[in-house]
């Protein structure tokens, strides 16, 4: 939010999930108590908007612009296309592409997971930015772990104790009111 524009990242995404899923946001009955029909004119679109800009593995490869340096780029090239096909990269395409197509936009990482770098499209709904301008601000990410997650994760074992003993402070210093 900010002065001059009334955006709510939030509701844009439910909004959309809720398209994309053939549901109205105001509910399935109108005021009458009769069932609202959905025209689904979003799911065409969405699926047009990724076949159109489908990318697929084949189409990636290493060039090189200096003659001298053509063999280093072919076996770069191997390498890539050996990676690739290990890390079902294809796969994550897919899915990179129709999440760009359905959000416009589509935030990706790349994590190392027991010494392979494996590429993941980042989930929207578990994700804090500014709507605004995602670049500007910090990205924020939710993890959604149990205790026992968090101690057996590779986060810093130190660091861990220190926040579930703060929470665990913070829970017992709290009053909820049911």
């Amino acid at each position: 939010q900010s002065d001059y524009v009334d955006f709510s990242m939030h509701e844009t995404i439910q909004r959309i999930d809720a398209y994309c899923s053939g549901k109205h946001i105001s509910g399935s009955k109108d005021a009458l108590g009769r069932d609202k029909p959905f025209f689904d004119i979003v799911t065409s679109a969405l699926i047009t908007r990724d076949r159109a800009t489908d990318l697929d593995t084949k189409n990636i490869r290493i060039l090189t612009k200096k003659a001298q340096q053509t063999l280093l780029a072919y076996f770069a090239d191997v390498l890539l296309k050996d990676w690739m096909r290990r890390e079902q990269f294809g796969k994550f395409l897919n899915k990179w592409g129709y999440v760009l197509a359905k959000y416009d936009t589509a935030l990706i990482k790349f994590t190392e997971k027991n010494k392979r770098l494996v590429p993941e499209v980042v989930p929207w709904s578990s994700l804090i930015v500014d709507p605004l301008d995602i670049t500007k601000a910090p990205i924020i990410e939710k993890l959604y772990l149990t205790e026992a997650e968090l101690k057996q994760s590779g986060y810093d074992k130190q660091k861990v104790k220190q926040l579930l003993e703060a929470e665990r402070l913070l829970l017992s210093n709290s009053t909820f009111q049911t």
